[in-house]
């Protein structure tokens, strides 16, 4: 009782304590963060504590056209440093916010949150952010560029094959928090299909209706994708042959075929293998086994019948020493067995036994003259690679002609497992 309640005890304590931490809402280590020239930069970090638990100060770095502090945190007092001076805002207890960013202040951003445990021992924590700070439409050359793949693309949504039209190249690193639309030949609007390295992708429904495709930034996202000014209306335009199209596609899906045929015939040549293996396993993998002559022609009760003289042994599955057969492979067997028997007061009763468990039993009486009878008993049984199968005596009146033909046991393989 004591050992219980010292368990419970300890298991309660350490559920309830915890070590300071991050946040789940706080950025990740190695984050990407995008924002506009001359706009505010949010970096998000936050960490969670428990009572007991203290913030000592938290630090503030920045690593990019310079090495250099941005601000400190310590009792309560923010202290900011001169070239960040009238910028810097605090968020939670360790993200902040840097008024006014411009484009030369992009690089690596840090913080480092010294505080002490519940049990007072210290602790540091920290994490770096990757931040970029566009001016203008954030592309490689500030420009949009369109233009069509020049292979069809499939796609498994639509299990078809698709022209697809790309525009961009953008530097996010991730999916940017806008997307490009597109006007088609038909004055109809519609959005990207995906963002895929760098690149908006639009997937042509079929059949391919050919002629100008403009993709744009919308109005709405402009001031998102650091668009300002005369500057907000930036597009480009691709035009589609639909006849070029159609070949792109019927170019695609003949390259599907060829690649579903030679994988067919992969597929093919492996079920021929095992096929040529099969037949050639049918032809040698043979068993089979005749035995005559019983050496006790008296048996006791349980005692295995063990013919002697052996007529026929084709893959060494029978032992003439103790009259069992083992089994070389899995497979579909069948045994068979002939026996004759005489006197007044005897019978034959015999099982026959797999791998230690009775599958068929065969009984005859001699009655009261002690006439010669005979008895036979076939079966067809599933063995596996290593399993014996024998017969057995059952009772002790079991009383055999000691003719050294007069009895027999046989078997044979009908067909093996894969």
């Amino acid at each position: 009782m004591g050992t219980l309640l010292f368990t419970l005890l300890l298991t309660a304590l350490v559920s309830e304590s915890s070590c300071i931490e991050w946040s789940s809402s706080a950025l990740k280590e190695d984050a990407a963060v995008y924002t506009c020239d001359n706009s505010d930069l949010t970096l998000s970090w936050e960490v969670s504590k428990t009572t007991g638990e203290t913030i000592v100060d938290v630090q503030w770095f920045y690593e990019g056209r310079s090495q250099e502090l941005i601000a400190i945190l310590s009792h309560g007092q923010l202290n900011v440093m001169p070239s960040f001076s009238g910028r810097v805002e605090l968020t939670a207890n360790a993200g902040i916010v840097i008024h006014r960013v411009t484009t030369g202040e992009m690089g690596n951003y840090s913080v480092e949150v010294n505080a002490l445990d519940e049990n007072g021992d210290f602790v540091t924590l920290r994490r770096k952010a990757s931040v970029i700070i566009g001016d203008g439409l954030m592309t490689t050359d500030g420009q949009l560029h369109a233009y069509q793949m020049a292979v069809a693309v499939f796609s498994n949504s639509t299990q078809q094959w698709h022209v697809v039209l790309v525009c961009g190249t953008f530097i996010y690193h991730d999916t940017p928090p806008f997307t490009l639309e597109w006007t088609t030949p038909s004055g109809q609007s519609v959005s990207s299909s995906q963002y895929k390295e760098g690149q908006f992708l639009l997937l042509l429904d079929n059949p391919v209706s050919g002629g100008s495709y403009t993709c744009r930034v919308p109005d709405s996202s402009a001031s998102v994708a650091c668009l300002h000014g005369n500057s907000t209306d930036v597009s480009s335009t691709v035009v589609v042959d639909d006849v070029k199209s159609r070949l792109t596609l019927l170019e695609a899906e003949n390259r599907q075929l060829h690649a579903d045929n030679r994988q067919l015939k992969v597929e093919l040549d492996s079920v021929s293998t095992l096929l040529s293996q099969h037949l050639h396993d049918e032809r040698t993998k043979q068993v089979s086994f005749h035995a005559t002559n019983l050496k006790d022609t008296a048996p006791s009760d349980d005692d295995v019948l063990i013919p002697t003289t052996v007529h026929n042994n084709q893959g060494n599955g029978y032992n003439p020493a103790t009259g069992k057969f083992t089994a070389p492979y899995n497979g579909t067997y069948c045994f068979m067995s002939s026996l004759c028997g005489y006197g007044s007061g005897h019978h034959i009763e015999v099982s026959l036994m797999v791998d230690g468990k009775q599958d068929l039993v065969l009984y005859t009486d001699f009655g009261s003259a002690g006439d010669y009878d005979a008895a036979s008993l076939q079966g067809v049984v599933s063995v596996r690679a290593g399993q014996s199968v024998w017969l057995q005596a059952d009772g002790g009146h079991n009383q055999f002609s000691t003719g050294s033909n007069a009895n027999s046991f046989s078997g044979f393989l009908v067909s093996y497992d894969l």
